[in-house]
């Protein structure tokens, strides 16, 4: 009797350490939210970026986590209150990063149509100009 107890206490307590310690790497959970990006498996990108902003704040790619969160927010799940707030976190913690110019730029078209934004708009308009008939 005294040994099924110890061994269940044992057990229990292998289970307790195994589920405090199934928090992954930064590059694990990257690699895992990159590649749910690729298959469009948006939810699951997600879920994993958050996990390296939870996890690793500081961490090499906790500014890119960031960034797509934001991205992913805007312009797969349609969230785009989500979108705004992870953008503008972005900008306001990640001042000089090199993506800082694109949260600012997706901020301010946030929810627009493709057709509505100025790049498209300028090619529009090139096109048309290629387009009509020559005298």
């Amino acid at each position: 009797m005294k040994l099924l107890r110890f061994c269940l206490i044992m057990i229990m307590t292998g289970l307790f350490i195994l589920s405090c310690s199934s928090k992954l790497s930064e590059a694990e959970y990257y690699n895992l939210a990159t590649d749910s990006f690729n298959k469009q498996d948006f939810p699951k990108s997600v879920e994993n970026f958050k996990n390296i902003i939870e996890n690793y704040p500081e961490g090499q790619r906790a500014s890119e986590a960031l960034f797509m969160l934001g991205y992913i927010n805007a312009n797969h799940t349609k969230d785009l209150q989500e979108a705004e707030k992870y953008y503008k976190l972005f900008i306001e913690k990640y001042p000089d990063d090199e993506l800082t110019d694109d949260a600012q730029y997706e901020l301010k078209h946030l929810g627009k149509d493709i057709n509505e934004l100025p790049i498209f708009q300028d090619i529009q308009s090139d096109s048309v100009v290629e387009q009509a008939p020559s005298k």
